[in-house]
């Protein structure tokens, strides 16, 4: 057989826990059950990290977080193993992305093709505008202390820089944000990038790599309308549905905002609904595989690279800990040929560097049980654009900027942090009700030796990081990243 195609969708923030094929008992993802039924569903797998930047990097270098450095919004990642052997290999590699960390941060330089999708529709009319560009230069320059600076400042350069175009731009912008406000939304990038995905299947020379990524499941959780009312509560009002949507989990995880049931259980219908409308947009893209008679020479893969918490163990969003709600994700490979039962795992998401590789040589394998998983996160600051105990006096730096790792084997799973605090939970116990720590010191044991065998120790990983924290910039972030950071809620 010649070299295999190699499709890989990433669904942002998507738990594996809230997936049809995984034991969900809501009916979010049709299409997905479907294909693991076809192909292989890979249980038990961890992301290396809880947040997209190291994530994506342990996925496209095959390392873990503490090696390749990419652990803050500051980092570039400069060694992208994965698809840089793709090329060697003769893959035509193209990403297409509405997902800030395969631009500017280093991922997408090893691409031969790689374009990125807008967030949210076009807010322009006209490429020419004059007045956008100055704005866009002082963005850039000084940033925005609020929405009502941006919008003055705007008025008062329209004034001294008359432009018919710059104001209709102006106006479009502002109508735009104003029925998103209003709960129109349309989807965040999804239908461009499968849009855009389905092309280069029609029109890449084989063999390829294709990479395609949906922030659909990201927070802010805005639905299209088609799918928007499938799992709301029948009496849910759009009040309600927009308090909802523009919650902040950052405040929320420190108890500065407020997580009730009933909106809490209004946030999981629209992320429910989320999965549901990228499902539909995953099958568009396998059905012109099919089309293009290429289904039967293409490896086709669907995961996600962290999940969010809906206040299990006090959290929100993907902040704050490394526990299964966020680290363990879903693996469904459609394999080109005849395959075996994978073993349980666990697995870990940087195993699939080798694997797609050892694939492109010619290796029918599945993926190898390492029989552990580890994951890294360096503290909530991190992965914020801002630093969160110099902006609410209730966060503490010694408790939310601690170094924690997660250790898990087929039995138990470790968190170990840089502070010395350790809890062990039993695999079954995927919710950490019980911590067996003190009953299973030699299990602790174990785990610690074999973390720092691995990673080092969390105090030593911590005080290092910690030490460095103020290196310069790595790059200078232009202001479209700096607004998709906004867009996900990485900034204020």
């Amino acid at each position: 057989m010649k070299q295999p195609n190699i499709v890989l969708l990433l669904l942002d923030a998507a738990r594996a826990d809230h997936i049809g094929a995984y034991g969900y008992n809501r009916d979010t993802t049709q299409f997905l059950d479907n294909l693991a039924t076809r192909g292989v569903r890979y249980d038990n797998v961890y992301a290396n990290s809880v947040f997209s930047l190291p994530s994506y990097a342990s996925l496209f270098t095959g390392e873990y977080p503490t090696s390749h450095g990419a652990v803050d919004w500051n980092k570039r990642v400069n060694n992208n193993r994965f698809v840089s052997e793709l090329n060697e290999a003769g893959y035509e590699t193209t990403a297409v992305t509405t997902h800030l960390v395969t631009g500017e941060f280093g991922l997408a330089d090893a691409f031969d093709i790689h374009e990125t999708v807008a967030i949210t529709p076009n807010d322009r009319l006209f490429d020419d505008d004059p007045v956008g560009e100055r704005m866009s230069k002082r963005g850039t320059a000084q940033g925005w202390s609020s929405e009502l600076e941006k919008y003055v400042l705007f008025l008062r350069t329209l004034v001294r820089h008359p432009s018919p175009k710059s104001a209709a731009n102006g106006a479009y912008a502002l109508c735009q944000k104003l029925k998103r406000k209003l709960g129109f939304w349309e989807d965040d990038g999804g239908q461009a990038v499968a849009d855009r995905c389905k092309q280069v299947i029609r029109e890449t020379d084989e063999p390829f790599f294709l990479f395609g990524n949906f922030v659909e499941t990201h927070d802010p959780y805005r639905p299209p309308r088609s799918v928007r009312s499938k799992f709301l509560p029948d009496d849910a009002t759009l009040d309600e549905v927009r308090e909802a949507v523009e919650y902040s989990s950052v405040r929320a995880s420190v108890g500065l905002e407020e997580m009730d049931d009933r909106r809490t259980e209004i946030l999981k219908a629209l992320y429910d609904a989320e999965l549901t409308y990228v499902d539909e947009l995953i099958e568009q893209i396998y059905t012109e595989l099919e089309q293009q008679g290429m289904a039967k020479s293409t490896v086709f893969v669907v995961l996600s690279d962290h999940g969010d918490f809906f206040g299990e163990q006090g959290l929100w969003g993907h902040q704050g800990g490394v526990y299964d709600e966020v680290s363990r994700v879903p693996l469904i490979v459609k394999y080109p040929w005849e395959t075996e039962e994978p073993s349980d795992g666990p697995y870990e998401l940087r195993g699939l560097t080798d694997h797609l590789l050892s694939l492109a040589d010619g290796s029918r394998e599945l993926l190898d049980d390492p029989g552990e998983a580890l994951v890294e996160y360096y503290g909530i600051d991190t992965q914020l654009s801002f630093t969160p105990w110099e902006e609410y006096e209730s966060i503490d730096a010694d408790e939310w900027g601690q170094y924690q790792c997660g250790y898990a084997d087929e039995n138990y799973r470790l968190i170990w942090d840089s502070d010395g605090e350790t809890e062990l939970y039993e695999r079954a116990d995927s919710g950490a009700t019980t911590d067996v720590s003190a009953e299973k010191p030699s299990v602790v044991a174990e785990f610690k030796t074999r973390v720092r065998g691995l990673v080092g120790n969390p105090k030593d990983n911590h005080h290092q990081y910690r030490a460095r924290e103020d290196d310069s910039r790595e790059f200078e972030m232009t202001e479209d990243v700096e607004d998709r950071l906004r867009q996900l809620g990485y900034t204020e």
